[in-house]
Parts: C-alpha cells; sequence; structure tokens
C-alpha cells in the first residue's frame, strides 16, 4: 500500500510539473534587441517576436521602483497570465498603436493628463476598450487578461490591485518605455 501511495504522490508531481510548464510560456530577448515568444513545450522553437529596440536593464530597473513621473499619468500594461497564449497583442491609446505585447511583457507609458482611451486587439479578435482619467503624477496599471474557451483565446482587460499587478510586471519583460505627446490625449 505505501507503495502504491508513493507511486501516487510521483505521478501527481508529474503531472503538476507538466502542467506548470504548458501553462508558463517561455520567453527570451534575443542580442539584436527582440523579444521573443519561447513556449518550453516547443523544443526551442520561436513563436512570435516583437522587433527592438528593448529598454535597457536600468530603464527596466526604474520602472520596477513605479515612482510616477510628476510631469505625466504614468500607465503600466501589464500582460503575465498562467495560461498565456503565443498571440500578438496589439496595444492602441486614442487611437495610435505604440506597442505591440507578447506574454509575459508589460508597457511603460507616460501621458498628458486627462481621458485616454486604451484599446486592445489580438491577431484576428475583438477589439476591447477602457478609457483611464488620470492627472500628472498619477501612477495606473491595466492588466491584459486571457480569457479562454473550449475553441478559442481571447483577451480583455481585467481590472485588479495595484500590488498584485506591481507582482505580475516583475515577473515579465518591460518591452516598451513610451512618453506619448499631447498630440495623443482625448480631450
Amino acid at each position: 500500500m505505501k507503495a502504491s501511495h508513493a507511486h501516487s504522490l510521483a505521478l501527481l508531481a508529474t503531472l503538476c510539473g507538466l502542467a506548470g510548464c504548458a501553462a508558463l510560456p517561455g520567453r527570451e530577448a534575443q542580442a539584436g534587441g527582440a523579444y521573443c515568444f519561447l513556449n518550453p513545450l516547443a523544443h526551442g522553437h520561436h513563436g512570435p517576436c516583437l522587433d527592438g529596440p528593448l529598454p535597457d536593464a536600468g530603464t527596466t530597473q526604474d520602472a520596477w521602483h513605479f515612482a510616477p513621473d510628476p510631469q505625466a499619468l504614468t500607465v503600466y500594461v501589464v500582460r503575465q497570465n498562467w495560461s498565456d497564449g503565443p498571440h500578438r497583442v496589439a496595444v492602441s491609446v486614442d487611437g495610435r498603436t505604440p506597442a505591440d505585447t507578447l506574454p509575459s511583457t508589460t508597457l511603460r507609458l507616460r501621458l498628458p493628463p486627462g481621458v485616454h482611451v486604451f484599446r486592445l486587439q489580438a491577431e484576428g479578435g475583438h477589439a476591447h476598450t477602457v478609457s483611464l482619467d488620470g492627472q500628472a503624477g498619477d501612477l495606473r496599471f491595466l492588466h491584459i487578461a486571457t480569457v479562454t474557451g473550449l475553441w478559442h483565446t481571447g483577451y480583455d482587460w481585467e481590472v485588479e490591485p495595484d500590488a498584485v499587478l506591481q507582482a505580475r510586471a516583475r515577473r515579465t519583460r518591460l518591452v516598451a518605455d513610451l512618453r506619448l505627446n499631447s498630440a495623443a490625449a482625448t480631450k
């Protein structure tokens, strides 16, 4: 009976380990500045890539302090999910698309004060929008959530506490650190 119990525990641990590998996307930043989705189950095959240049290590370290910019509304767009797929998701602000995301990536955007409309759209998927109003010196977070169904994977905005999104962001790669001018602002 003890051997059977030990065997069951070993099988359970193996299955949990495999499920973790399947659920957590791999990632790598190439020397040329691209960030590519690399699924550990795909045996080294790259999925889609985001072209560089990527923010350097110093900029990334600065971003993870989550300090507000006294001259701008700072918004972090975080994409870090347990069951994310390899789709590129474009994020636009006020009708302009500054950056795309892949699994385990974050964008830091500094915007003029006011109301801004954020839109996300995955390749071939439905677009989803959310409005955000903020002043100079405000710090806000938006989360791109994976919505998984039986036959498809979609994406939508999800509200989570700032502390949760800061922890999520620290597990990602900062792929864009952009300051958008007032021409992008919605009045």
